[in-house]
Formats: C-alpha cells, structure tokens, sequence
C-alpha cells in the first residue's frame, strides 16, 4: 500500500517492484543446479562403469617399462 508522510509518497517494496517477494526464482534455481550436478554425475559414472577394455587402453597413461 501507498501512504504519504509530510508530503512524501510511501510504497512498499512488493508494491514498487511489481511482483512478489516469495523466493520462488532461487529456489528454481537450486534445484536446477542440484538437479544437473546429479545427472552429470550419473551420466558420468556409467559411462565409467560400462567402458570397455578398447576404450580402457585409450586412456593408460604411457609408462616407460
């Protein structure tokens, strides 16, 4: 609501920034984030899990023998 107070016009802040202050953007957001940290992750360990012996040799750090 808007009041005046000696000759000065008060408006709120959910008033003044035209919407609502619930928090709903950062909880979206953290959500997303968490959300694409785990597919990351689960997308990561079973491409891991199931690599084989020909792609096993691709990544062998060279050693001197």
């Amino acid at each position: 609501m808007s009041e005046e107070r000696n000759g000065e016009i008060h408006i709120d802040d959910e008033k003044a920034s035209g919407g609502s202050k619930e928090g709903v953007v950062r909880w979206v957001l953290l959500i997303s984030l968490l959300a694409a940290i785990i597919i990351l992750s689960v997308i990561w360990m079973t491409g891991a899990l199931t690599q084989g012996d020909t792609e096993e040799e691709a990544t062998v750090v060279y050693s001197e023998e």
